[in-house]
């Protein structure tokens, strides 16, 4: 890419989340942010629920009593201590935060992002819209206020993010779309290389999974931040996954940045190494793609297709006049 345009430096977390301890994950999530920061980066990104550790036993049991109450005592609210230190960390630091967490809302619990600006303020709150299969086992669905998930970051762009299969999702991925992104998060828990020998489903694996992350670089114009996690023997011990079909087995690392081309910008880390893999993103290439495809611009046909939004918050108790 031969443009000359303002570069943004981003680092992509490719490292195992601390399974059920809230306390290591904060100080290991501002370590890592320090780590960014000093290598120069402008936003660092996390995969989804980075904190405490995506929920992987619900693969093999959906009730499991004990384990969901740690989980839920070890997950993250807004209103706390150690989310105001995560803010701290990135103020400090002067690094915009893309954050995946399960969120702790009164011990209901969310998978959820937020976005921390390099002063330290929370741009952004969202939630996945509909967690997947068996996620719904732990995890509520958002409501239409998560819809609203790109917001203008000083000195970096528009910055959009997503929860793993939201990137299948045609209507949220065009309403996303819409809101005129630059940088993209997809957030991921540990992925897997397909075993065409086995009862694996391709569009769940690590390679079907770069797929949609690649096809929505292309299809948003965007640069893609493909987030992954790691799990280790000690993490599949953590969730007693050892018999199950699904995270039984170490890796699960394949942390990328897509071009808004779908080019792949960085070399890979191995599967079960933990790591920060770093990109320098020449913002003006976007442009260059959008002049060949804009999907909510000059390549559309609002007059023949159109997506209808209620972006409104739908609370449980609404107060109302007789």
């Amino acid at each position: 890419m031969s443009h000359t345009s303002k570069i943004v430096k981003v680092a992509v977390t490719q490292q195992e989340p601390l399974w059920f301890d809230i306390a290591g994950a904060i100080r290991k999530t501002c370590e890592l942010i320090g780590e960014a920061a000093n290598n120069g980066a402008q936003l660092i990104a996390f995969p989804e629920v980075w904190i405490c550790g995506y929920p992987a036993w619900i693969w093999s049991r959906s009730i499991d009593p004990a384990m969901a109450t740690t989980y839920i005592k070890n997950s993250l609210s807004y209103d706390s201590p150690e989310m105001a230190e995560l803010c701290a960390a990135a103020k400090k630091h002067k690094i915009t935060v893309v954050l995946g967490f399960s969120e702790n809302d009164h011990n209901s619990l969310y998978i959820a992002q937020c976005t921390i600006s390099a002063t330290g303020e929370i741009l952004n709150k969202r939630r996945k819209l509909k967690p997947t299969h068996m996620e719904r086992t732990v995890f509520g669905d958002a409501s239409g206020n998560s819809l609203f998930n790109v917001v203008d970051v000083e000195g970096v762009g528009r910055v959009g993010a997503l929860n793993c299969f939201e990137h299948t999702q045609p209507l949220l991925k065009y309403h996303t779309i819409s809101q005129k992104e630059q940088i993209h998060v997809s957030a991921w828990p540990p992925l897997f290389p397909f075993d065409p020998a086995g009862e694996d489903v391709f569009s769940i694996s690590a390679e079907g999974v770069q797929s949609l992350s690649q096809a929505y670089a292309i299809e948003s114009g965007t640069f893609v931040l493909h987030c992954t996690s790691v799990l280790s023997t000690k993490g599949i011990s953590a969730m007693k996954t050892e018999s199950t079909a699904l995270f039984n087995k170490v890796g699960g690392g394949q942390s990328a940045v897509y071009g808004p081309d779908g080019r792949r910008l960085t070399e890979p880390i191995a599967s079960g190494q933990e790591g920060i893999v770093y990109a320098d993103l020449p913002m003006d290439f976007a442009i260059t793609v959008k002049h060949i495809l804009d999907v909510v611009g000059h390549y559309s046909r609002p007059d023949l297709l159109w997506l209808g939004v209620d972006g409104r918050e739908k609370l449980h108790v609404r107060m109302t006049e007789d």
